[in-house]
């Protein structure tokens, strides 16, 4: 048994040089798919091997990961109504609950939630659209304004304390800012290129938006399937070592990202309404990057503030707006630490600030704003892994995930 065994390790190992040599010699005429279909066929006779049995799942990852990296732009609206379906998941077993059939219940999640969130993208976007123009309109006129601002803000003793060249450092700063504005003008300008010769990209979009309530409601009406064939996935080797840990993961995932929509949409409604009530230039837009900035703690809710509050300097009455602007920020800030997130996102999600910076940080240098987006929750789930790993009876994070995952499940 011994030397069987020691066989099949050598024959693989064989092949496995075999297939990367030959896949060297013909890379120019070899497709992925090919390669793919190749090697899976090699190893189809010996998947009893545990090697090759995470051979086949490696391989079977990073060809997923191809297809995705060539069919993004096609495969948007099936990702996007996926998500759809998994953030509505909740609200189908309350309807199966209730006796409804799933059918039905499918029907009507996509009609009242898909239906509108689409009825306010399409509603709001003409506002969006014209409060951005209307922003960057007054890029020309900030070098004038900025100049008046240095110049009260050198007006205060302590800088002829200090003994410095007022005007050589006004000049410099001033030159400094404003070779930067222009730089943002011809941003502007290259965007708005962009954007009319990117019309292939909307058509995509509009279709985008046509086929996600249709993709949607069958997502949710297959979801219970779907999940079974990830389960039976789970329960064969070497998966089913990983498969303890999915409650965990799902439970982290759902709770951030569920969470997280609900307080950014409560921001959003708040911002948004006391901007606009005190007479904020560009409430809705500031509103939504206010809201937002939770994805991106302490980053994006500095660059929301300072976004603001040059929009309010560029206004007519800067000294109240100034005044409740801040207040609104601290009260928004202290609402969402002391009562939004431990209620609606939980505790499973919050890490360490060091943790946190590190992970947003290198998320984002590998995987771009999508590795933003993601980093808290897969931080969370890592070090909960590890904690978990280490301390194995220290947490019960695993057995309340899993009594959770079993209990929504009709």
């Amino acid at each position: 048994m011994h030397r069987s065994a020691s066989t099949s390790t050598l024959l693989v190992i064989l092949i496995a040089a075999g297939a990367l040599f030959l896949g060297f010699e013909i890379r120019t005429a070899l497709s992925p798919l090919l390669l793919y279909l190749v090697l899976v066929f090699l190893m189809q006779p010996l998947r009893e091997n545990p090697f090759v049995e995470r051979l086949f799942w490696s391989i079977t990852i990073l060809f997923g990961a191809w297809v995705y990296s060539e069919l993004s732009s096609l495969l948007t609206p099936f990702i996007i109504a996926l998500v759809l379906a998994f953030l509505f998941e909740p609200v189908m077993n309350a309807l199966l609950a209730r006796k409804i059939p799933r059918l039905l219940s499918a029907l009507l999640i996509t009609f009242f939630g898909v239906g509108g969130i689409v009825l306010v993208v399409v509603l709001l976007s003409p506002e969006i659209a014209h409060q951005v123009t209307a922003l960057g309109a007054i890029i020309p006129l900030l070098p004038r304004y900025l100049e008046r601002f240095i110049s009260w803000m050198f007006s205060f003793e302590i800088f002829s304390w200090l003994s410095l060249d007022v005007e050589s450092v006004k000049q410099h700063i001033t030159s400094s800012i404003s070779q930067q504005l222009d730089n943002m003008g011809v941003l502007a300008t290259n965007f708005t290129q962009t954007v009319l010769k990117s019309i292939p990209k909307v058509i995509t979009t509009i279709t985008t938006i046509i086929l996600l309530p249709f993709l949607t409601f069958w997502f949710l009406n297959d979801f219970n399937r779907f999940s079974e064939t990830v389960n039976r996935l789970l329960e064969k080797k070497p998966a089913a070592g990983i498969r303890k840990y999915v409650p965990m993961a799902s439970e982290i995932f759902n709770q951030y990202i569920r969470g997280q929509l609900i307080v950014m949409l409560i921001e959003i409604t708040i911002y948004s309404t006391i901007f606009s009530v005190i007479g904020i230039n560009y409430s809705l837009l500031l509103g939504i990057l206010s809201g937002s900035a939770l994805w991106l703690p302490y980053i994006g809710i500095s660059t929301a503030i300072a976004t603001t509050s040059l929009v309010i300097s560029l206004g007519g009455n800067p000294m109240e707006q100034f005044f409740w602007a801040g207040l609104t920020y601290l009260s928004v800030q202290a609402l969402e630490i002391l009562f939004l997130v431990p209620k609606i996102v939980g505790g499973k999600v919050q890490l360490n600030p060091i943790i946190l910076f590190l992970s947003i940080f290198t998320f984002g240098y590998f995987f771009g704003i999508t590795g933003i987006l993601f980093s808290i929750p897969v931080s969370a789930f890592l070090v909960a892994l590890v904690r978990t790993r280490l301390y194995p009876g220290s947490s019960p994070i695993i057995e309340e995930a899993r009594e959770n995952h079993n209990s929504s499940i009709p």
